[in-house]
């Protein structure tokens, strides 16, 4: 089980972000919306977890970073606190952030490439996507209107906020940002939150660069190996 724990958490990626788009599309009751998103995502926090338990000490800060944030999920619920929100997304900041850097040098150390190296290397880029939806989130709460919707004649008032049916917006534009798409549907206007879309594009480019050609690397230099070994 444990050597399939990048599977499970590529699964519960993969659920978490088709479950937004769904939710944000059939929802009826903003309570029930919550209430089937938090559970997503504390599935979500534990899978990665179990993707970064290789160590004691991995395990241990783990938890540390991911479990207040759990327990500000749900009684975020039932408080409706946007400082305890802003809190809950502080540290799910922090813990993505860990866990992204764990599973990097899990790729970057591996000697041969295999499944679990692919799955870890999709797993980084998708959180990598998930962590920046967070940040745009924390910077409209910081800085309220740092993002507009120039296709809508109104702006939405706190859309970017990852919170309820409106998580879609900010993992959207941060997905966008990330592939460097730039529909520009929703359009940064404050200077920190065009610094960060900045940033966010610089360093998908840079992950896929690196990425493949440390994979090819790899994949050249465990060819030659093995003709080496066949040879002799």
């Amino acid at each position: 089980m444990h050597r399939h724990r990048f599977d499970l958490l590529l699964v519960a990626l993969a659920v978490f972000l088709l479950s937004v788009p769904l939710t944000h599309a059939f929802a009826h009751s903003l309570r029930v919306t919550n209430f089937v998103l938090a559970v997503f995502m504390v599935a979500l926090l534990i899978s990665a977890v179990f993707a970064v338990s290789q160590s004691r000490r991995t395990v241990i800060v783990a938890l540390l970073l991911v479990a207040p944030s759990i327990v500000l999920r749900f009684l975020n619920l039932v408080m409706q606190s946007e400082g305890v929100l802003a809190l809950e997304h502080l540290l799910e900041c922090l813990f993505l952030g860990y866990v992204v850097c764990v599973l990097l040098k899990h790729v970057f150390e591996a000697e041969r490439v295999s499944h679990n190296t692919i799955c870890a290397a999709l797993c980084t880029y998708l959180l990598l996507g998930l962590l920046w939806a967070m940040v745009y989130s924390a910077v409209d709460y910081v800085q309220p209107g740092s993002f507009r919707f120039p296709l809508l004649d109104e702006n939405v008032e706190g859309a970017m906020r990852f919170s309820d049916t409106r998580a879609v917006f900010p993992i959207y534009f941060s997905f966008v940002t990330l592939t460097t798409l730039g529909y520009g549907d929703i359009v940064p206007v404050s200077a920190s939150a065009r610094m960060l879309a900045t940033m966010e594009a610089l360093m998908g480019q840079l992950y896929l660069a690196v990425l493949v050609a440390r994979l090819v690397g790899m994949q050249v230099s465990q060819r030659m190996l093995d003709k080496k070994d066949r040879s002799s």
